[in-house]
């Protein structure tokens, strides 16, 4: 079975204790992602516009859940806000 998403909480998971992540390298393996054909998407209670900082790149070309699954965006498009 082929993998065609991943999914990464922020806080303690993804980003380390002082709430960053080498940029470097994940830019790399996002490319190799993206030509596997595999999304990535960001899973977090923090806000949308919060996380989006963290990938200015990409924003527009990734998912999002955000607020505790109360927005979903995917690819810049909204595709569930249910505050």
């Amino acid at each position: 079975m082929a993998v065609k998403m991943i999914a990464v909480d922020m806080d303690g998971t993804f980003l380390d204790d002082n709430k960053q992540y080498n940029a470097q390298r994940f830019a790399r393996q996002y490319a190799l992602l993206k030509e596997k054909g595999v999304r990535f998407v960001v899973a977090s209670g923090n806000q949308y516009y919060q996380l989006q900082r963290y990938f200015p790149d990409i924003k527009d070309e990734i998912a999002f859940v955000a607020e505790n699954g109360a927005w979903v965006s995917d690819s810049n498009e909204e595709i569930f806000c249910g505050n």
